[in-house]
């Protein structure tokens, strides 16, 4: 829609995934929030403050996520074989990143989960310099030691505002538009 909307449902549990790429994937889109029932581990992983995976960190720069009501699977019929909880993705205001810097963002985040070694110090090294990745690790709070999932969003974003603010170009990763 073009205006600002909210999606509230109970989704099915297996399409959970495919559905919130359809609605988060874009954020510049007019939708506000989304309030749905999904499987508990599901609902938990995008809200929890700490560790995160590639897929939250795609979409937190721009969507908050919680997780409220434990709804037990007794509470279904047809009993399902798992819990499900209520999950709220809210558009934040202001985001972190632009949204016409998602695919930058994505493309950096993709580059640390998915890039060779392990650890912080070694993912990031094509982008950042040695020099460079000790003062963000010390001005962020956390270890080149430390894997990509260990840190928040709010660090991804850091690292990103200093990566669009003082790497050269050339040195940025790849985007990929999909």
């Amino acid at each position: 829609p073009e205006e600002p909307f909210m999606v509230v449902a109970n989704i099915p549990f297996r399409s959970t995934t495919s559905l919130l790429h359809r609605l988060l994937d874009d954020p510049t889109n007019t939708l506000q929030s989304a309030h749905l029932v999904v499987q508990k581990q599901v609902a938990l992983k995008h809200a929890r403050a700490g560790r995160t995976t590639l897929k939250t960190l795609n979409w937190s720069p721009w969507y908050e996520f919680s997780a409220g009501l434990h709804l037990p699977a007794e509470a279904f019929h047809p009993r399902p074989g798992v819990d499900a909880c209520l999950m709220v993705a809210a558009k934040r205001g202001p985001p972190l990143v632009d949204p016409g810097h998602r695919h930058l963002f994505r493309a950096l985040a993709r580059r640390a989960f998915e890039g060779r070694g392990s650890c912080l110090g070694k993912v990031l090294r094509p982008t950042f310099t040695r020099t460079q990745l000790r003062r963000l690790a010390s001005d962020n709070e956390f270890s080149l030691d430390s894997y990509p999932s260990a840190l928040t969003v709010h660090q991804w974003t850091s690292i990103f505002h200093f990566m669009v603010t003082t790497i050269p170009r050339d040195r940025w990763p790849r985007v990929e538009r999909f």
